[in-house]
């Protein structure tokens, strides 16, 4: 989806929101839509990737190396950041955001719901639809997001104290996305050289950030169809395993901590599972932080494959 289109559903949403008050119907029911746009989005997400047969020919061969690239990206940002969190105590910023958010989100249904929710589109893609129907992935893609990102919005624009955190944070907001690019890409280079990768190809897949189509086209491009498929593959994986897992980053991790999995995704489909996850506090963090994380992939991925 067009960023300028993601803006608008994510701001129109804040907008009813704060204009409306906590007792207002649909900010009431904000939850329900966001819910509602989140799984068909996965099940869309999940379609997408069991029609692609390419992905599962090439499983076989690159997939483990991928997955390792995925799970080094997600596992250094979150180290990295845990760690700068504590030093530059980024959580006190957020401690006016709802607190009972974490435990509501963090029940063992929703996470099931968003598992099985990718399972079956990827059954779906991969058994039962045929060509005809894969024209409509995209579009229902595109509208479950809308759907997503105003709800998202409405709950951030009802929460009065999001305000606040922000003018706590000052530039400081700035800091979450550069230490998550640096986490990622240290794991990637670490991981990719623990694999026979030289250090340029294995950051340049690292710096996809969970932007699978362009990192993977890029790098194709670039440099050959072997590495594009892993930093393709690499970037999927990345987002799939941030849709599992961060119900059990924020349990065991905190709020803050929930931002870095997602990388560039942030922005737009792994948003409102931060939400869900994290609470309202962490949302335009987390948005700004996939912005600019975003901006860094067509810049970094470049730069690194040449250096």
């Amino acid at each position: 989806m067009d960023f300028y289109l993601i803006l608008a559903f994510l701001l129109s949403g804040i907008f009813i929101g704060f204009k409306s008050g906590d007792d207002n119907f649909i900010v009431k029911i904000s939850d329900k839509i966001s819910n509602f746009g989140l799984i068909v989005l996965l099940i869309a997400m999940g379609t997408n990737l069991g029609s692609k047969d390419e992905i599962f020919r090439q499983l076989g061969r690159i997939g483990l190396q991928s997955f390792i690239f995925a799970a080094a990206s997600i596992g250094f940002s979150l180290i990295f950041l845990i760690f700068f969190s504590k030093k530059l105590n980024f959580e006190s910023f957020l401690l006016s955001g709802k607190e009972e958010t974490i435990e509501e989100n963090n029940d063992s249904s929703m996470t099931l719901i968003i598992f099985f929710s990718v399972i079956l589109g990827i059954l779906a893609g991969y058994f039962w639809l045929s060509e005809a129907f894969y024209v409509l992935i995209e579009p229902v893609t595109n509208y479950s997001l809308a759907v997503l990102l105003f709800g998202v919005g409405i709950d951030i624009g009802a929460s009065r104290e999001v305000i606040n955190d922000l003018k706590l944070m000052g530039w400081q907001i700035l800091l979450i996305p550069v230490i998550i690019a640096v986490g990622s890409l240290v794991g990637s280079v670490l991981t990719g050289l623990l694999m026979g990768y030289p250090g340029n190809q294995a950051a340049a897949v690292g710096a996809g950030f969970g932007w699978y189509s362009l990192s993977g086209v890029l790098l194709s491009e670039l440099h050959s169809a072997q590495l594009g498929s892993v930093a393709f593959l690499s970037n999927v994986f990345r987002e799939l395993l941030t849709v599992l897992i961060l119900p059990f980053v924020a349990k065991y991790f905190g709020r803050m901590a929930t931002i870095a999995p997602g990388g560039a995704t942030t922005m737009d489909v792994t948003l409102p599972l931060v939400k869900q996850s994290g609470g309202e506090a962490v949302v335009i963090p987390a948005f700004i932080s996939g912005v600019v994380l975003t901006a860094l992939v067509p810049l970094l991925v470049p730069f690194l494959i040449t250096i």
